[in-house]
């Protein structure tokens, strides 16, 4: 399969529009502030590259575009392409309301890692005979926004798995005019688009519902419009906890272990430099930090930061925002490390009959009528006992995947 999408899928516009009426010239009127000049596109409205700026759309005036976003993601090593909509609206003169979809999320695991994943991916259905001590978390890795993606799902670009809908609204306290900054603040909810467990796997989210609030400044001088932004990500319970199996020959207990995924921080700086009224460049550094006090740690966390640089035009109603991205924090590839369920075997490609009868042979019967269809299973290894056909024994260690660092956005859209 192709690692990288067919671009002409992007290229078709959702919506346009009339341009908006015409203003009056520069020598008809003082130069106008950036608040006052035609918003410039990101993907989530009005702002840079992923980020947004003081700006908000006038009153009564709209914006619709398609946009392409495609990063890489540690610790899974994965190829993430989002192919979203957004559409914004001015409903005052500083607020601005907008509406980001992503119609088709396409998530591509390494082929290592999808074939062999170092260890079960969440949702985890863990065994463990009666007596014996848990084995002490992390048990896998994983992308916290992601926590279910294992490569096993629909990968394909033609798939159209669904991602997310995040539906927000910015709220300009003051504009960037000599010497004082813009402040503007931005709320926000994220609700997934599908909760099947097939589209789950294939990284469509994580099921459950995302609460943002952002700060932005901005900043003009020497022709630079500056920009610093900071926000929380309140995340949701995902939908699939993990099952663990306390398990005799005859009997078992299941204890519920819900996902907590940590919450996120974020910090971003970014700078636009416009050449006129119709193209500026534009740079970004975008900082994930995770404040991970939750009961569900990853392993080999890594919250990237990414560095983007790029270019913004805009002619009449015409927007077009492009960049290019490299994820910094990235994991380094091929180093090894210590297996936490070393010692167990990964019955997830297995058969239920193959993994009830493991199970039985094993001493651990009273688990086979326990296990969920279709999630991940792992047991301890039995001496003696056949390991079933597709089932694999977890080795002491694990391999780090972690190449691609690249990625790049596009946005393409109308004003009216």
């Amino acid at each position: 399969m192709s690692r990288r999408p067919h671009y002409w899928l992007f290229l078709a516009l959702l919506a346009c529009g009339p341009l908006c009426a015409a203003t009056p010239s520069a020598a008809e009127k003082p130069a106008k502030t950036p608040a006052e000049m035609p918003a410039w596109s990101s993907v989530m409205g009005s702002g840079l590259l992923t980020l947004p700026d003081t700006h908000t759309l006038a009153p009564g005036h709209f914006s619709a575009a398609t946009t392409l976003h495609n990063r890489d993601r540690d610790p899974l090593g994965i190829d993430l392409f989002d192919y979203a909509v957004v559409v914004s609206a001015g409903i005052t003169p500083r607020i601005e309301a907008y509406a980001h979809a992503v119609y088709s999320r396409v998530v591509v695991v390494p082929d290592n890692s999808f074939t062999t994943p170092a260890l079960p991916p969440p949702p985890l259905d863990l065994v463990v005979p009666r007596g014996r001590a848990l084995p002490a978390r992390p048990y896998y890795a994983f992308y916290a926004p992601l926590p279910y993606a294992n490569g096993r799902g629909d990968q394909r670009f033609t798939d159209f798995v669904p991602g997310d809908l995040t539906l927000g609204a910015k709220y300009r306290i003051s504009s960037p005019t000599g010497r004082r900054p813009g402040f503007a603040v931005n709320v926000d909810l994220k609700l997934p688009l599908s909760r099947r467990y097939s589209a789950l796997e294939s990284g469509s989210g994580t099921g459950g519902l995302d609460i943002g609030a952002r700060v932005t400044g901005e900043q003009r001088f020497a022709g630079f419009d500056a920009v610093l932004s900071a926000s929380f990500t309140y995340v949701g319970s995902p939908t699939l906890p993990d099952h663990i199996v306390i398990a005799g020959d005859r009997d078992a207990a299941v204890v519920v272990e819900r996902l907590r995924l940590p919450h996120r921080l974020d910090a971003a700086f970014g700078l636009r430099r416009p050449f006129g009224r119709h193209i500026a460049l534009v740079g970004e550094i975008v900082g994930n930090f995770e404040l991970d006090d939750q009961e569900t740690k990853i392993l080999d966390s890594a919250p990237p930061v990414d560095f983007l640089g790029g270019f913004q035009t805009r002619l009449g109603g015409f927007r077009l925002t492009a960049g290019v991205l490299y994820h910094g924090r990235a994991l380094r590839d091929g180093d090894e490390h210590p297996s936490p369920l070393a010692g167990y075997v990964d019955l997830s490609r297995a058969t239920a009959e193959d993994i009830s009868d493991y199970l039985v042979q094993s001493g651990l019967g009273g688990a086979a009528r326990n296990i969920r269809p279709d999630v991940q299973i792992a047991a301890p290894v039995a001496p003696g006992v056949p390991i079933p056909p597709g089932a694999r024994r977890i080795p002491d260690t694990y391999t780090i995947s972690s190449q691609h660092q690249t990625g790049f956005v596009i946005i393409l859209g109308w004003t009216f």
